[in-house]
């Protein structure tokens, strides 16, 4: 069998326990037993289905007992069947429990001490943790929103996605294969080489997205493609056409499972099972052909011209629960439906030796800098703003470096116009930062949950765009303000200083968006972080007037350094005599010292090492459900 013959959903290549290429395929994608059997094949799928038992999410009220602690019962002994082979969809009202239930099956409650999960989860009769991260090998996760690189294109985003998360031994001639069959079994051969697209430029249309994403999980031929609100945002036409897809992914022998909210009635009628939740509870569970049927012996036939999914989420809005649990919905769990493990079996997961963390980090620097090329309005736009400043700062401060240093108004004039400097640079990166972090933040959950890389490959490969774009700009603030203000430093020293400035900036900036998904939130709390440093660096009141309590904050400015960097440069040669004394006392009255200026730059590193140490603890933390 070729490659182009293999189904849309399987796994194409197995790999022995050295991660090389065996030359056994695998008829469908949930691997081999301890026997080297497989778990599950399309000649008998209901092996592979995925099984709940029991499952209760609780919110808990710490300061009572175990017992009385419970505040609400988000669900309650919820049982249930996603068939391999066939597609099922989560319905219920708002507040139901489908978003929950969904969030348990997939391993991402949120880490929370006053959420307590339980039951069992099986696939293929073995028992699976969505949480642990080899287990998820088996599962594909789409999201609602289509978290995508934007600049990329949709074959540039299956490539990606397969070279990281296939086994190390797939040939790049195998990947290319493999690519070009996903397109054209997701119908995107037309839009290949189209940028995706998003608030910056106009690319493929949304559902061509939702393919996309769908096709980014597929690459990887998981056992079970979990989506949240497949069709949400989406016209009729392309719902349709993300169904049909789905129907095609189940039919090769996959669980496809998603939750969806008031869905057509022909979208509705193309699901093949049905799991309706009320308060947290199963209403009802089968066929979606047997739904009219099954809610007419319950005693609520469905009138007719009537969209059968608005008619299901209506009876069980419009009735009292004890009402509804007294005709044939709310049926007790089945006993066939508990899964008795067999200790001979253990779940299979296919190995596969990833590729290196540099292969990871030459990927992810590829596209980060491809979009540079592709996307260069923030970069223009940061340069532009920055030059213009930088203007301002040039003429309001024109050749004071050149002027008679006897003067003490001149050197009060050359030290206003340094520290104004630093604070410019300080504040002047930290919009930037914080916007493109912001929208790349849900990229990156996505991509690491999902075992695309690992952090630090992340964060270099994002340091490495950042440090570009800051550059960028610091170097066209001081071509301008450099001969403008007739500074007697040299160039490199006053570039290296604000480009230090710069990057200690964007590093507090990363951190704060690690800990805030809104983006309004980190840059309110920047002002917060930043502003002290304004005080607390020296630069407008004697450290010495400082109270004591506080007086230790200092040591984490970095406008404390960069300020007597800049300081120390530009005052420790002036000419002998009063301009000399002058300098000398602005040095002094600044707590400037020369013998210390490696110190300063030590100290620069190591602010710049601690934030971004911090943002990638914060953040793994923030990616591990």
């Amino acid at each position: 069998m070729t490659m182009d013959e293999l189904p849309i959903g399987d796994v194409e290549k197995g790999y022995d326990n050295k991660g090389e290429i065996t030359n056994k395929t695998l008829v469908s994608s949930f691997g081999y037993d301890s026997n080297k059997e497989p778990i599950g094949s399309n000649k008998d799928l209901t092996k592979n289905n995925l099984v709940w038992s029991g499952i209760n999410l609780k919110l808990m009220d710490r300061k009572k007992g175990k017992k009385d602690g419970v505040k609400l019962n988000i669900l309650k002994d919820v049982w249930g069947t996603a068939e391999a082979g066939k597609t099922t969809a989560i319905m219920g009202a708002s507040g139901a429990g489908k978003t929950s239930l969904f969030q348990v099956l997939t391993g991402r409650i949120p880490s929370q001490g006053n959420l307590v999960q339980e039951g069992s989860i099986y696939l293929g009769g073995v028992r699976v943790d969505p949480r642990n991260r080899e287990h998820r090998k088996l599962f594909g996760y789409v999201a609602q929103e289509d978290t995508l690189h934007e600049t990329s294109t949709p074959r540039e985003a299956l490539r990606f996605s397969a070279k990281l998360r296939l086994a190390h031994a797939t040939t790049d001639e195998e990947i290319e294969q493999l690519v070009e069959k996903k397109l054209k079994a997701l119908g995107l051969e037309s839009a290949a080489d189209t940028i995706i697209g998003g608030g910056f430029k106009k690319g493929i249309s949304g559902g061509q997205k939702k393919r996309v994403s769908i096709g980014v999980e597929l690459i990887a031929s998981p056992s079970i493609i979990f989506l949240d609100e497949p069709t949400s945002g989406l016209d009729s036409y392309a719902a349709a056409q993300v169904m049909q897809l789905l129907d095609d992914v189940a039919k090769e022998g996959n669980i496809v499972l998603f939750t969806i909210h008031q869905p057509s009635s022909k979208v509705f009628s193309s699901f093949d099972n049905l799991i309706l939740l009320n308060k947290g509870q199963i209403m009802h569970q089968g066929s979606v052909s047997n739904t009219a049927n099954d809610f007419s012996a319950a005693g609520f036939p469905m009138p007719d011209n009537y969209n059968p999914a608005d008619w299901v989420i209506d009876v069980s809005e419009t009735n009292q629960l004890d009402d509804l649990k007294k005709t044939t919905f709310f049926s007790s769990e089945p006993k066939d439906n508990t899964i008795v493990t067999d200790s001979q079996k253990t779940l299979a997961i296919p190995y596969s030796k990833p590729v290196s963390i540099f292969v990871e980090l030459q990927y992810l620097l590829r596209r980060e800098f491809r979009d540079i090329k592709r996307n260069p309005l923030m970069t223009v736009i940061n340069v532009t703003i920055t030059s213009i400043l930088a203007a301002i700062f040039g003429l309001m401060f024109w050749d004071v470096g050149r002027k008679d240093r006897s003067e003490i108004i001149v050197v009060q004039a050359v030290l206003g116009s340094l520290v104004n400097l630093m604070i410019s640079t300080l504040f002047g990166q930290s919009n930037t930062a914080i916007a493109v972090f912001a929208r790349d933040r849900p990229l990156f959950l996505r991509e690491y949950s999902t075992d695309h890389y690992s952090i630090v490959p992340y964060f270099l490969s994002k340091l490495g765009s950042e440090m570009f774009n800051a550059f960028a700009a610091v170097l066209a603030q001081t071509l301008v303000v450099f001969w403008m203000m007739g500074f007697t430093m040299g160039f490199g020293h006053l570039l290296a200083i604000t480009y230090s400035m710069s990057l200690v900036s964007t590093a507090v900036c990363v951190m704060l968006g690690a800990f805030f998904a809104n983006p309004e939130n980190a840059t309110a709390l920047f002002t917060v972080v930043v502003v002290p440093q304004l005080y607390f660096s020296g630069v407008f009141i004697s450290i010495e007037l400082l109270p004591d309590v506080v007086q230790w904050a200092q040591y984490v400015c970095s406008l404390t350094y960069a300020s007597r960097l800049a300081l120390a440069y530009e005052f420790q040669n002036c000419e002998p005599g009063l301009a000399e004394e002058n300098c000398l006392a602005t040095l002094d009255r600044n707590n400037v010292e020369i013998d210390n200026i490696w110190w300063y730059w030590l100290a620069l590193l190591g602010l710049f090492l601690g934030f971004r140490l911090i943002a990638m603890i914060v953040l793994r933390s923030k990616a591990n459900y």
